[in-house]
């Protein structure tokens, strides 16, 4: 028997082929920081995977959330903010 629920690897993909139109409309100068944004949100998707979640979408934004506050950490540290 297979599975009947999508990996949250797909499902993470999924989501960006739902932001194409998005993502094409964007300013190159945008893209670049979207680019980063889900490069962070990638580096997390074993944990979203742990979690089992039905919809990974909010885990997804938490993941960016979370990436953010650790450069800005790191920025507060070197004294920058």
């Amino acid at each position: 028997m297979g599975r009947t629920v999508r990996p949250v690897r797909y499902e993470v993909e999924a989501q960006l082929d739902e932001l194409k139109r998005f993502i094409k409309a964007l300013r190159k100068e945008d893209l670049i920081y979207f680019n980063e944004l889900y490069a962070n949100v990638k580096k997390h998707i074993s944990s979203i995977f742990y979690s089992n979640p039905l919809n990974p979408n909010e885990l997804m934004q938490w993941c960016a959330i979370l990436e953010l506050q650790k450069q800005i950490s790191k920025l507060k540290k070197e004294n920058y903010l």
